[in-house]
């Protein structure tokens, strides 16, 4: 790791938002853990700041899943097509009603249905989750779930091929262990999953790290 791409991952918009989230996820931890109620008002404001700040790079992206879904439709049959137009429909619906309290979490517009619309916007996120969990599963399934390696007899493309197909297991792997991970966030928020402010905060650390190696891997090519 050099100077070079540190500065490259930290100038890059998606990075920033992992970058901000981990630092939204630790304030969270320490504020679950504060010793006095002053210094976890002090954490959760941060948190709240942090939060915020993530929402800037979130505020369109609902309008990159919803042609996602669309794609999918179209180019995606049986069982895979339907989860794969659940999970990006459900993630824009998401992804949408959290921009429409925007101004609400900004504290310039307070609106009586912010609350509930977040609610409702974190349900969405679930049922997107799980909709991939539930992809990836079936893309190991036919996938095999492991890949054999081939002689040396077999040639450098050969073993360029099956380095790549591990690569593409192991990158759906870590999806499949970042949503699991991510699901606690949804289902917290909702009320479906029962835990703890500090697990929520550890598990979005988790999945936070684990999803930069794609955005990082992606900036050094």
């Amino acid at each position: 790791m050099s100077f070079k791409q540190v500065v490259r991952f930290t100038n890059d918009a998606a990075a920033l938002e992992k970058i901000l989230r981990l630092s939204q996820s630790l304030s969270q931890i320490l504020a679950a853990y504060s010793t006095t109620a002053e210094d976890a008002k002090t954490w959760l404001l941060l948190r709240r700041q942090f939060a915020l700040g993530r929402r800037y790079f979130r505020f369109f992206k609902f309008l990159d899943a919803f042609p996602k879904a669309f794609d999918s439709f179209y180019t995606t049959v049986g069982v895979m097509g339907v989860l794969e137009v659940g999970k990006w429909s459900c993630l824009g619906a998401y992804l949408f009603l959290e921009s429409l309290t925007i101004l609400d979490t900004m504290g310039v517009w307070p609106s009586p249905w912010a609350e509930s619309c977040l609610v409702e916007g974190n349900k969405f996120w679930f049922y997107s989750l799980v909709c991939s969990i539930l992809l990836g599963g079936l893309q190991l399934y036919a996938e095999g779930g492991e890949v054999e390696g081939g002689s040396a007899e077999k040639g450098k493309g050969k073993s360029q091929g099956v380095q790549a197909q591990k690569e593409k297991l192991g990158g759906i792997r870590r999806r499949m262990v970042v949503d699991i991970f991510d699901l606690f966030l949804p289902g917290f928020v909702t009320g479906w999953l029962v835990t703890t402010q500090a697990f929520v905060g550890f598990a979005s650390a988790v999945s936070t790290i684990l999803s930069s190696k794609d955005i990082w891997d992606r900036l050094q090519k």
